[in-house]
């Protein structure tokens, strides 16, 4: 399939969705006027627009199944990850260098494609979800935690509570719920520490929103995608 979403955050959503069964994987960034001619490219050359019976066939072939995916971003350009099933042969293992996700990981821009165990209470199990990179976590903690010690000194908190919104505005995929529920509770106690009794004026780091339910397009699609035995 190739497809090109509004916002990063559908992307990595589909993505992380397909990781177990497509884990090979390449990247790059074009020109929005050029994503038509890399589907054109992608799907002459690898077939990344079969339908998922015809994917099924390959498989059956010995052959492997390719899933072009793009995503949108400011100054009119569009990021895009070809994804690859492990099993089988095909033109775009001799054209591309690929990568494996579970050795190679997938970085997009400040957020990285990881593992994660699951709470036993839900299930337990591990599921792919979406990260900040070390760096960028590091970054936005120790930002975080400055400017709410600074509003508690000054009783001021409009700047920490402006930042601390854009934090929710983020992909809050669940790795990255997590991390900033971490960042938001260090920055509590901070506040605490000097606020002089002053209430948080941020977010709840116990209940921030999630994504809810996931839902592809293409109902058929999905449960192919979800199938652990074979490509979609």
């Amino acid at each position: 399939m190739n497809d090109l979403f509004d916002t990063q955050t559908d992307a990595q959503r589909m993505i992380s969705r397909l990781a177990n069964v497509y884990p090979l994987w390449q990247t790059g960034d074009v020109k929005s006027v050029r994503w038509d001619s890399l589907v054109d490219k992608f799907s002459t050359l690898y077939e990344t627009d079969l339908s998922p019976s015809a994917r099924q066939w390959r498989k059956k072939r010995g052959q492997c199944c390719t899933y072009l995916i793009g995503a949108r971003l400011p100054g009119d350009m569009v990021r895009w990850v070809l994804l690859v099933t492990e099993t089988g042969h095909g033109e775009v293992k001799l054209r591309e260098r690929l990568r494996d996700i579970r050795s190679e990981r997938l970085v997009w821009g400040d957020y990285v494609l990881i593992t994660s165990t699951k709470p036993r209470t839900i299930g337990g199990g591990t599921h792919w979800t979406w990260c900040f990179t070390p760096a960028a976590e590091r970054r936005e903690a120790n930002y975080l935690t400055k400017l709410a010690q600074a509003a508690a000194s000054r009783g001021q908190s409009f700047q920490l509570k402006a930042y601390t919104d854009t934090l929710l505005q983020r992909p809050l995929h669940s790795g990255i719920r997590q991390q900033t529920a971490k960042m938001l509770r260090r920055a509590q106690k901070v506040w605490a520490r000097h606020a002089n009794g002053l209430s948080w004026p941020g977010p709840d780091p116990a209940v921030l929103p999630y994504f809810g339910a996931y839902r592809t397009r293409s109902p058929q699609l999905e449960r192919s995608a979800s199938r652990s035995n074979g490509p979609a």
